[in-house]
C-alpha cells in the first residue's frame, strides 16, 4: 500500500533560480565580503601608519631634548677646562714642593734630643748631616724607622774628657737616632784644657716634619 507524505503547516517552496543566478548571488555576497576585509585592512594600516609617525615625532622629540642637554653639558664642560687645567697645574706643584722639600727638619728639635742626653758642661757645637733620599709621599712613623734621614758626624766640646763610649749609648737610646759611635777626640788648640770629640750619628726618617708630602691617594688622581 502506498504511503502519502504530508506537510503540515507548512507550504511548499520550490526554488526557481537557475543555477548560473544563483551563482552569481554567491559571488556577489563572497566580493562584497572581501570589500570589507580590504577596507578593514586598509584602517588598520592607517592605524599603524598613523601610530609610527606620532611615536617618530615623539622619538624626535626625545632626540632633540638629549641633543640640547649634550651640547649644555659641553659647554659646561669647556667652562671648566681652566678650573681643571689649574687644579693639575696646582697638583704637579704640589709634587715638585714635595720632592725638594722632602727633607724638612726643624733643626732644634733635633739638637734637643743630642744635648738631652750630653753631660751640662758639654756643648753641641758643630755638625756635619746630610740627609737621606726623603720619600714625596707621606709614611707612617714605622716606614719612617726603616729608613735613614740624617747621617754624618756631630762635633762636643767639654772641659774634660768624657766617656764617650757611654755618651754614644745614651744617644742610641733617643727616638729616631738609629746608630751613635765614637769618632775622634782631638785637644782644642784654641782653647787649651777643652776637648773636641766627633761622633758618627745616623737618625731615621722621623725627623723630617713631613709638612709637604703628599697623601698617596693624590698622587692617583
Amino acid at each position: 500500500m502506498a504511503r502519502t507524505a504530508a506537510m503540515v503547516g507548512q507550504a511548499p517552496r520550490v526554488n526557481l533560480l537557475p543555477p548560473s543566478e544563483v551563482a552569481r548571488r554567491e559571488r556577489e555576497a563572497l566580493a562584497g565580503r572581501w570589500v570589507w576585509v580590504g577596507i578593514a585592512a586598509i584602517i588598520v594600516s592607517v592605524l599603524l601608519v598613523a601610530g609610527a609617525w606620532v611615536w617618530n615625532q615623539f622619538a624626535q622629540q626625545q632626540l632633540a631634548s638629549e641633543q640640547t642637554r649634550t651640547n649644555i653639558l659641553i659647554t659646561q664642560i669647556g667652562s671648566l677646562s681652566e678650573v681643571s687645567g689649574a687644579l693639575a697645574t696646582d697638583r704637579e706643584l704640589r709634587g715638585y714642593l714635595a720632592e725638594a722639600m722632602g727633607s724638612d727638619l726643624v733643626w732644634k728639635d733635633i739638637q734637643r734630643k743630642i744635648e738631652s742626653q750630653l753631660p751640662g758642661d758639654v756643648r753641641l757645637v758643630g755638625f756635619e748631616l746630610t740627609p737621606g733620599p726623603p720619600s714625596a709621599l707621606a709614611i707612617n712613623e714605622e716606614e719612617a724607622a726603616n729608613k735613614i734621614g740624617l747621617s754624618g758626624t756631630i762635633t762636643l766640646d767639654s772641659p774634660n774628657t768624657l766617656e764617650i763610649a757611654t755618651i754614644a749609648a745614651r744617644l742610641r737610646n733617643v727616638p729616631a737616632i738609629v746608630r751613635s759611635d765614637a769618632n775622634a777626640l782631638i785637644e782644642s788648640t784654641a782653647d787649651e784644657g777643652r776637648f773636641t770629640y766627633t761622633m758618627d750619628v745616623a737618625f731615621d726618617q722621623n725627623v723630617y716634619t713631613g709638612r709637604f708630602a703628599t697623601e698617596p691617594e693624590e698622587e692617583a688622581k
